[in-house]
């Protein structure tokens, strides 16, 4: 379904290749991923969550104001549509969501690329000025609806990892241990919190990862806190 806005482009009086505005604004876009805990754990792993996608959906809106902002500057003073987020998407999953919302938009031809984290808009076909602007908003539209977590873990870090502290100490090793794995030492707890989620972070399969089938069934059993916070269970 073709989407519109209220005020037409003013001052584009040139053709540019709709891939490279569209890449443009993908970059920018971009610029602006036991068993579950019991009781009081699980309550607040909720809580967590919550707070999580909030400051996550509130960092996506703040970059997706500086898209807009791109877009004033190439075309002039549009109208923008006012879109909110229709689900968070997979990282590997981006790419072919944003190509499907253009096509459903009324631009078919763009297809996922480098494992569903870059956008191909080559095959995308327009005709003049006025496509090339609408594709832009489509974009745009696209990418506020479909964002990916791992985008915003920087900015959400501070809310994750204490949660995955405590979760790590309480629940986690526990587990591990009453299923007879070795696992190394947890690190004090603000040397864990910086390294969340980094590469040199703490790695509960560090010690029987070189075993492929007893790492599957260790964290099968003794679920790793990213699993659980990128479930929301």
């Amino acid at each position: 379904m073709q989407r519109s806005v209220a005020t037409e482009p003013s001052g584009a009086h040139r053709h540019r290749r709709v891939a490279a505005a569209a890449a443009s604004l993908a970059a920018l876009a971009l610029l602006a991923g036991c068993a579950s805990p019991a009781g009081a754990t699980t309550a607040s792993l909720s809580a967590v969550v919550t707070e999580r996608d909030r400051a996550s959906a509130q960092s996506h809106q703040e970059g997706m104001a500086r898209v807009a902002e791109f877009l004033r500057d190439r075309w002039g003073p549009v109208a923008l549509p006012d879109e909110s987020i229709v689900r968070w998407v997979p990282d590997g999953e981006w790419a072919g969501e944003i190509a499907r919302c253009l096509s459903d938009a009324g631009f078919p031809g763009a297809t996922a690329a480098d494992g569903g984290q870059r956008v191909d808009f080559s095959g995308v076909r327009t005709e003049g000025t006025r496509d090339l602007y609408l594709v832009d908003v489509a974009i745009y539209v696209c990418q506020t609806q479909y964002p990916v977590l791992s985008w915003y873990e920087d900015q959400v870090a501070g809310i994750e990892a204490p949660w995955a502290y405590s979760y790590v100490v309480g629940v986690q090793v526990p587990c591990l241990l009453a299923a007879g794995y070795r696992v190394p030492a947890v690190p004090e707890r603000a040397a864990f919190l910086e390294s969340w989620r980094g590469d040199d972070g703490w790695n509960a399969f560090a010690l029987i990862e070189a075993d492929p089938i007893q790492e599957q069934r260790a964290r099968a059993q003794c679920a790793p806190p990213e699993v659980l916070l990128e479930s929301g269970t």
